[in-house]
């Protein structure tokens, strides 16, 4: 009676042993080196943060460019005066 138990046991042991193994497979598979796709990938969004980067830098640029040569004036301009009625004044 004690032999049947102790093989049922052992596998019973074994059995999870190898269902446990394949449990873990998704785990290490995440431990290998990045594919080739995923590294091209890396370098499309970090040349895309570059671009954007250097659009952004420009625009600035051309801002700054176009403040510098609008006339300063010290008087203030009303854009609206010219259509609004002469007796509403």
């Amino acid at each position: 009676m004690g032999w049947p138990s102790r093989l049922t046991g052992t596998r019973i042991f074994a059995v999870s042993l190898v269902l446990l193994a394949l449990l873990m497979q998704p785990s290490y598979a995440q431990q290998f080196p990045e594919t080739e796709r995923q590294k091209a990938q890396e370098i499309r969004e970090k040349a895309q943060e570059a671009r954007k980067k250097a659009d952004k830098q420009a625009t600035d640029e051309a801002y700054k460019a176009m403040i510098e040569q609008t006339p300063k004036t010290s008087e203030k301009v009303d854009p609206w005066g010219g259509l609004r009625a002469a007796h509403g004044k």
